[in-house]
């Protein structure tokens, strides 16, 4: 089996979007379980979810994805963002560039 290297590999904005999307919808998927069950996947049962999140992270450019607390902040406010679509959220998050 090859592996690559991190800085070997990138995703493609059309991928990121799309994985945007995914976490839009298990977001709003956490929403209903709570209105439902009165719990979401936040209670541990489906912690596995957040690895789309910390895929989209790992693979956004360094000005997101480093482990301080000012990248975390703006990352999360760009995944957040629903005002704007899921392709112009991964434009944001592959450049580095982010205005509010």
């Amino acid at each position: 089996m090859i592996y690559r290297k991190q800085e070997d590999f990138t995703v493609e904005k059309r991928d990121m979007a799309l994985l945007i999307e995914v976490e839009d919808e298990l977001d709003n998927m956490d929403k209903a379980f709570e209105q439902l069950a009165g719990h979401g996947h936040a209670s541990g049962e489906f912690r596995r979810l957040d690895y789309v999140f910390d895929v989209i992270q790992h693979n956004s450019h360094q000005c997101f994805s480093s482990e301080s607390e000012e990248s975390m902040q703006a990352f999360f406010d760009v995944m957040q963002d629903k005002g704007r679509t899921a392709e112009e959220r991964a434009d944001i998050l592959l450049s580095g560039y982010y205005v509010k």
